[in-house]
């Protein structure tokens, strides 16, 4: 009797498991990874940036230093530009593309237009891979 009441309660518990498991859907469904890609994304620090920048187009020290001054003051511009203007609102693009605009200018100025050319290209070539992956 004891052998068929640990074969029920071995089966219940194995039987459970796997239920709880369908149960479960996927990132996909659930908006988790979707979510990321069309929602807010988690953005890099200024730091982090300027590094990658940095070892992306052979910037100097200095030239880091100012590139992540340009990103520190343009992530507290765009918080609030956020914060402002809704995302549904129809000038939403214009007016961020007249910010980044701004930025890209400061940024040319520090580090000049061929190194500036030349991140931006890898940028684009960033972007490519990313939706080809999607």
């Amino acid at each position: 009797m004891k052998k068929y009441a640990k074969l029920v309660l071995a089966s219940l518990f194995l039987f459970s498991m796997t239920s709880v498991a369908q149960d479960q859907a996927p990132p996909a469904q659930t908006g988790g990874q979707n979510e990321v890609r069309h929602g807010q994304r988690q953005q890099l620090s200024a730091q982090v940036r300027a590094e990658n920048m940095a070892k992306d187009v052979s910037l100097t020290d200095v030239e880091k230093a100012k590139v992540q001054e340009v990103f520190e003051k343009n992530d507290v511009i765009f918080a609030k530009f956020r914060t402002e203007v809704s995302r549904d609102s129809p000038d939403f693009r214009v007016k961020f593309k007249a910010l980044r605009d701004a930025q890209n200018e400061d940024l040319k100025v520090i580090i000049g237009n061929e190194k500036f050319e030349t991140w931006q290209k890898l940028q684009a070539e960033r972007r490519q891979k990313m939706n080809a992956n999607n």
